[in-house]
């Protein structure tokens, strides 16, 4: 079974691969979302920090620093993700795509993603708060909840870069979709980056392994190799996060549509489900 998995984790991985490779500003986004986020990290918690020491180190300042910085960084990175789908959605179909383009699409869909930016820091906020180092039940119940609320919001970024719902109605047609077809999306999404994060891991080991044998004959080379395992390390989780957008898009198409787009074919996208018994793939 787990090697099944695996095996048409990386098929699937291969075919979101191949579209990127078509399409190479899709990898874009993730990376513009990564440097646009710790702009908007800075820009939200430097003033929070100078209020705080203005007020004699006051917290709230902090708190609310910190509660602007959830919502900015969430908004920044759903905003890439749907200008991510939108625009993987029309390469999957062999259109030629652009950042600007992308990123006009995300416009056109501000409303949904300032709502739904507003839902998932609410909710990330409360789950985090949940957790506690003393409280055990307290970070199960997180655990549990955390994994529900993935389920349930599996497919919200594409309905929202592909139907423009808003946040309430793209919540309810996303657990809709998982609710009749209940399958392995999640599963097989989490393999893909799973299949990247292994073909990273040897160069990430043996850099490691090189830096620390280097670092004390000579620091600086030793440091550099740091660096650049950590370098292949964040290209790693950008490129695996952009696949499974690539995936995640092929996967509710085919779901809500039964459209085989972007080389994926139609048994490779139903091995990525386990249809409720007794009912059919496309079936509504």
């Amino acid at each position: 079974m787990q090697g099944g998995r695996i095996s048409r984790g990386w098929q699937l991985a291969k075919k979101s691969w191949a579209v990127l490779q078509n399409d190479r500003s899709l990898m874009l986004f993730p990376v513009i979302s990564f440097f646009a986020g710790v702009c908007a990290l800075v820009l939200c918690i430097a003033p929070g920090i100078v209020a705080s020491a203005a007020a004699d180190g006051s917290e709230v300042p902090l708190i609310i620093a910190g509660v602007l910085a959830a919502y900015v960084l969430t908004f920044v990175a759903i905003f890439f993700q749907v200008a991510l789908a939108a625009s993987a959605s029309r390469s999957l179909e062999g259109a030629d795509t652009s950042i600007g383009e992308g990123i006009s699409l995300a416009f056109s869909k501000i409303g949904a993603i300032v709502g739904w930016s507003a839902v998932q820091a609410t909710v990330g906020l409360v789950l985090n708060a949940l957790q506690s180092d003393d409280n055990v039940v307290g970070t199960i119940l997180s655990v549990i909840l955390n994994v529900a609320w993935s389920v349930i919001t599996f497919f919200v970024v594409p309905v929202i870069a592909l139907e423009g719902l808003g946040p309430i109605a793209a919540i309810k047609r996303s657990a809709s979709v998982v609710r009749q077809r209940w399958g392995e999306g999640i599963v097989g999404s989490a393999v893909i980056g799973g299949v990247v994060f292994l073909i990273a891991l040897l160069p990430i080991a043996v850099l490691g392994v090189a830096g620390f044998a280097a670092v004390e004959a000579a620091p600086a080379a030793g440091i550099a190799l740091f660096v650049l395992a950590g370098l292949v390390l964040v290209a790693a989780v950008l490129i695996g996060s952009t696949l499974n957008a690539i995936f995640r898009v092929a996967l509710y198409r085919f779901a809500t549509e039964g459209a085989t787009v972007g080389g994926f074919t139609g048994p490779e996208l139903e091995s990525a489900f386990r249809p409720k018994r007794g009912r059919g793939l496309l079936r509504r």
